[in-house]
């Protein structure tokens, strides 16, 4: 056989091999002997390109993700301070008392007049309401445990 064909050695390989016959062997023996002599510039400068595009669109995607992340750990700060706030303002907290209704800044006032206008009466008419109920439960629950005795 010639050297451009399948040779003895290609068959001898491909003996070994269950799925591959001697054409690959022969086939990777000339792909290598083409390649031998190749330049390997127009190699080098496709990996460089491909390292490129790969490295630009890697920084890209965590960049993107890291931006994301940030964006949204400041978005739940935020919204936590405001939420933290607001339920120190009603639930009476010393220091969001002092802050906001009870200050003695110039905002005081308007915001006590604000909070008194918008919740006074509404807020005064639950909370009784309230307490009457819980009064009425408590008269039962006395009735209730001196009728035991």
């Amino acid at each position: 056989m010639d050297n451009d064909s399948i040779t003895d050695a290609d068959i001898t390989q491909a003996v070994n091999y269950e799925t591959l016959g001697p054409a690959y062997f022969a086939a990777r023996r000339m792909a290598e002997k083409v390649m031998q002599n190749a330049d390997q510039q127009p190699f080098k400068d496709i990996v460089a390109k491909v390292v490129k595009d790969v490295q630009e669109n890697l920084y890209e995607w965590v960049e993107d993700h890291l931006r994301n992340d940030l964006e949204a750990n400041l978005q739940h700060y935020i919204a936590n301070c405001v939420e933290r706030t607001v339920q120190a303002l009603l639930t009476g907290e010393e220091w969001a008392m002092k802050q906001y209704p009870l200050s003695t800044r110039w905002d005081g006032q308007l915001i006590r007049a604000t909070v008194a206008h918008y919740g006074g009466e509404p807020l005064l008419v639950k909370r009784i309401e309230e307490l009457e109920a819980e009064a009425v439960r408590r008269e039962e629950t006395i009735r209730n445990l001196s009728g035991r005795y």
